[in-house]
């Protein structure tokens, strides 16, 4: 495209690490859910969507229950490192409970990604992630990748790893979601 915006080239290199309980950022282990913060400091300042779905009241609904969230607490906030090709979520601004990582042009997935891909070093269990989808015995299509206490939904738009758009690290559906104190 002739207009379309390039990537910085001061770009932070980042190395993500997923394994069965936690996650390795830039050498430091991180377990979810962890703290924005915590993330904001090794990654920079990101840009902040409030709300993505404040307007679909049953997904609110859903959420609320599941997690124990009273309405007036639910703040569904996304924070998008645009130039890294990551995204965390967080359901009251303060602990994230979804870490994505942008593969490739998702423009099939209905909710705003990073500006640009993720163009650092991801591996799981220390091994390229490519080669642990492929190993997988899932052929097609989008699937979650057990871990431990983790797992990484994988997202593609086709049969081939090539095809694999994201990496949504999340807690297990088992394991229940703990939220920081607001004092904390």
């Amino acid at each position: 495209m002739l207009f379309q915006k390039k990537k910085p080239n001061d770009v932070l290199p980042v190395t993500i690490d997923l394994n069965d309980d936690h996650f390795v950022l830039n050498g430091k282990q991180f377990k979810l859910p962890v703290r924005i913060s915590e993330l904001t400091e090794i990654l920079g300042e990101p840009r902040i969507v409030s709300d993505r779905n404040k307007d679909v009241k049953a997904y609110k609904e859903r959420i609320c229950e599941k997690y124990d969230l009273s309405p007036e607490k639910y703040a569904l906030t996304d924070y998008y490192w645009d130039d890294l090709g990551l995204l965390a979520s967080t359901f009251e601004k303060k602990t994230v409970h979804s870490l994505i990582v942008k593969l490739g042009d998702s423009k099939k997935y209905p909710m705003e990604m990073p500006k640009y891909d993720f163009s650092g070093t991801l591996t799981i269990r220390g091994k390229n992630w490519q080669d642990i989808v492929e190993e997988s015995a899932v052929t097609s299509g989008t699937f979650k990748l057990k871990l431990g206490t983790l797992h990484a939904y994988v997202v593609r738009y086709g049969k081939k790893v090539k095809d694999t758009k994201q990496f949504q690290l999340s807690l297990n559906d088992d394991q229940k979601l703990e939220f920081f104190d607001a004092s904390e």
